[in-house]
């Protein structure tokens, strides 16, 4: 029983001090995230049998792209900020008649091109509370919320009076926010790599590297 209860004491001695060291530090974490939720819908906009759709694709992939700052204000608890960026949209070609500048038919068939892109950046103050901590695995939830900001163009090559061009400048909520829980898993005292699941503010699934100063 005595060895039993100084294994105990020495176990959580251990992962005090662990704790403690990590007080003050600070880490990056670059990361991809899946999916584009934009993207997903496009996706299936098309399946290849609406008439008059030539060539329909998707602008921009399935990932995001963003990273992670953390500073460790207490054993436990660590401020930063998390910003990301994706692309979303679609193009595609149909045939139609030919239009004058003033959108009276003229006559005649012609392709047009139409295209659409939504590029957005998401800025957010995050809060991370770490409830495991270890030599090579640290485990963490998070809250994060901040400033979205959107800029998307409806484009068609030539003009199409039934496709207005279109340029339109912030987001229809240009707030942002993120609940997510994660871990990361070092190889090295400094260098590792981590995996995030949240909702909302970027990708379901988050995962990339994790640098420790």
């Amino acid at each position: 029983m005595k060895k039993i209860y100084v294994l105990l004491v020495s176990v959580l001695v251990g992962y005090s001090l662990n704790a403690q060291m990590m007080q003050g530090s600070f880490s990056v974490d670059p990361y991809i995230g899946v999916p584009n939720w934009a993207n997903s819908l496009f996706y299936n906009q098309y399946d290849g049998n609406e008439q008059n759709i030539q060539d329909y694709t998707v602008v921009g992939g399935m990932l995001s792209y963003g990273s992670r700052f953390e500073y460790m204000v207490s054993d436990n608890v660590g401020i930063g900020a998390d910003i990301n960026y994706e692309m979303s949209g679609f193009a595609f070609k149909f045939e139609d008649q030919v239009y004058a500048p003033d959108g009276t038919p003229m006559g005649g068939l012609t392709t047009y091109q139409a295209n659409y892109s939504a590029k957005k950046i998401r800025a957010m103050f995050r809060l991370n509370y770490h409830f495991v901590q270890s030599e090579k695995v640290d485990m963490y939830t998070a809250f994060a919320g901040g400033y979205k900001h959107a800029k998307r163009i409806l484009e068609t090559n030539p003009r199409h009076p039934e496709y207005l061009d279109a340029n339109s400048v912030g987001a229809v909520v240009p707030v942002s926010l993120r609940i997510a829980i994660g871990a990361k898993f070092y190889f090295t005292q400094n260098f590792g790599a981590h995996v995030e699941l949240g909702a909302f503010g970027g990708g379901l699934l988050q995962a990339g590297l994790s640098v420790k100063f």
